[in-house]
C-alpha cells in the first residue's frame, strides 16, 4: 500500500506544471521496481502512465495514445526491471535511476523515430531524432535521479514504521539499499 501512495503522488506530481521533463516518472519506474514484485511494479507502473496521460489529455489537450505510447510504456517498465535487480546493491537506486533514464531516452526516441513522421526512415532520420533529443536529457537524467533519492529516503523510515501492518510493505526496507 505504501508503494501504491508513492506511485500515486508521482502522478500527480507529473501533471502539475514543472521544469521540463523534470518529473518524477522515471523514479516511480525505478521506485515501484525496488518496492513490489515485478508483476505489480510494472502493472502499476503502466496504470499509473495511463492516468497521468489521461489526466494531462484533459486538462492540456495531449493525445491520450500515439504511436509512441508503446515505447514510452515499455521504457518505463524495462525501468522498473532495472529498479528490481539493482535493488539490494549499494548505489543501486541511483545506478537504476542512470541506467534507466539511459534505456528511457534510447527506446522512447527510437518510438518517436518509428511511429512518428518528422523524421525520415532512415539513418539520417534516425540520427538527427536522437540528437534533437539531447537537450531534453538532462532533465529527464536530472529528474530520474533526484526524485529516486527522494523517494528512497523517504521510503525506508515509513516502511520501517508500517512493516507491522499487513498488507501497508510488500518489500521490508532491509531488503533494500539506502540509495
Amino acid at each position: 500500500m505504501l508503494s501504491v501512495l508513492f506511485v500515486a503522488l508521482c502522478v500527480v506530481l507529473r501533471v502539475v506544471p514543472h521544469p521540463p521533463n523534470f518529473a518524477p516518472v522515471g523514479a516511480t519506474a525505478v521506485f515501484a521496481g525496488r518496492t513490489m514484485k515485478p508483476w505489480a511494479a510494472s502493472a502499476l507502473v503502466i496504470a499509473a502512465m495511463f492516468v497521468g496521460d489521461a489526466a494531462l489529455s484533459l486538462l492540456r489537450g495531449y493525445p491520450l495514445v500515439t504511436a509512441v505510447t508503446p515505447f514510452v510504456y515499455g521504457g518505463f517498465v524495462i525501468q522498473a526491471a532495472i529498479g528490481r535487480f539493482l535493488r539490494a546493491r549499494k548505489g543501486g537506486a541511483i545506478g537504476a535511476a542512470v541506467l534507466g533514464a539511459c534505456v528511457f531516452f534510447v527506446l522512447s526516441n527510437f518510438g518517436v523515430w518509428v511511429g512518428g513522421h518528422t523524421y525520415t526512415h532512415d539513418l539520417s532520420g534516425l540520427t538527427t531524432c536522437f540528437v534533437a533529443a539531447v537537450p531534453f536529457f538532462g532533465g529527464t537524467l536530472l529528474g530520474d535521479v533526484v526524485w529516486t533519492m527522494i523517494l528512497s529516503v523517504a521510503y525506508r523510515p515509513l516502511a520501517a514504521r508500517l512493516a507491522a501492518r499487513p498488507g501497508w510493505v510488500s518489500v521490508p526496507a532491509a531488503q533494500i539499499s539506502a540509495l
